[in-house]
């Protein structure tokens, strides 16, 4: 098995500060195009074996490096914000624009 522990760390920070990113919407949509944007931005971490990710959230210890990932999601989360692509999304209104 093949794994982007990446993947596996982002969404753990995602979660966990879900509340404090000011998304309008935190749909399944939402929340992976949240994952898709960061996940582009970070240089993956492939792995063999789940047990192994132990490793890898160890250098999430490193506060510089979960800060600059969290920095990541939450320009991630305004982007998704600002446009996002659910059914959730606000109409156009025609007369504004």
């Amino acid at each position: 098995m093949l794994l982007n522990a990446k993947e596996t760390l982002l969404k753990e920070i995602l979660y966990q500060y879900l509340n404090q990113l000011n998304m309008i919407c935190h749909c399944e949509k939402c929340i992976e195009d949240v994952l898709a944007i960061s996940l582009n931005q970070v240089k993956p971490q492939y792995i063999t074996d789940i047990n192994k990710i132990s490793y890898s959230k160890s250098e999430m210890v490193d506060k510089q490096k979960n800060t600059a990932m969290l920095v990541i999601l939450t320009e991630a989360a305004s982007k998704v914000s600002a446009f996002p692509r659910c059914e959730n999304r606000l109409p156009i209104n025609k007369d504004n624009n």
